[in-house]
């Protein structure tokens, strides 16, 4: 599979695990619980999503060495993993510390939320600018992504970005946030925030299956043309 067809691959992926979600969200509203609860079927998909890729991106560097894109893909997707289980918190039973303005510090997302807050308490269209940044910034990611798939179908594979599912699991992540942040009291919208983050770790790790993929491609190419290179690790 090529790049664009494990591009492609990624974004079926999503659009299959985002379409049965809605619709048992929507036509088995007992089952709804089960899938979207606190723990269950979307979160612990989120986090094995996110340890595949934190420890594919490991598994990587300590064949090939260090390689920037797999070294930060893991290092996100690690903070992740451990933002999906509050630090550990649900794992080991500890507690996690106060939040400001209520509630608890059990994820990095929370931060982010201590940045609104503190902003909304100074004045609150500073707040809903910071929202509003947010939005913004993952809305032109979602279309840098959108533009990239349009030149993957029209064959401009030359142009085609490495990096576009990293892009859009930025996106998704940052929509995520957006939500959260601005409206975690309805229930149709939190729904939606746990769905974008199980979307944004599945392209999180096939991003790290795309990059180990391209670095065993450029190491055959290495073997083939400087051998000698290839002996001495180089």
């Amino acid at each position: 599979m090529g790049q664009f067809g494990l591009l492609l691959g990624a974004f079926l992926v999503v659009g299959i695990v985002t379409v049965a979600a809605a619709f048992v969200a929507v036509e088995a509203p007992d089952l709804r619980p089960l899938l979207l609860q606190e723990d269950g079927i979307v979160e612990m998909a989120t986090a094995i999503f996110f340890a595949l890729a934190a420890f594919g991106a490991a598994a990587s560097v300590a064949m090939w060495g260090m390689r920037l894109p797999l070294l930060l893909a893991g290092l996100v997707g690690f903070a992740e993993l451990m933002d999906e289980t509050s630090f550990g918190s649900r794992l080991f039973g500890f507690q996690p510390p106060p939040l400001y303005g209520g509630g608890q510090l059990d994820g990095f997302h929370d931060l982010l939320i201590v940045v609104f807050r503190l902003a909304h308490d100074l004045d609150p269209l500073l707040a809903w600018l910071l929202v509003g940044l947010l939005l913004a910034a993952s809305v032109a990611l979602t279309i840098f992504v959108a533009t990239q798939l349009l030149r993957g179908f029209r064959g401009d594979l030359r142009h085609l970005s490495s990096h576009t599912l990293f892009f859009a699991h930025v996106a998704f992540i940052g929509l995520a946030q957006v939500i959260d942040i601005s409206a975690s009291s309805s229930h149709a919208l939190s729904a939606m925030e746990e769905v974008f983050e199980l979307d944004a770790a599945i392209l999180l790790a096939f991003y790290v299956l795309q990059q180990a993929r391209l670095e065993q491609v450029r190491l055959k190419h290495v073997a083939v043309l400087r051998p000698d290179l290839h002996k001495t690790g180089s």
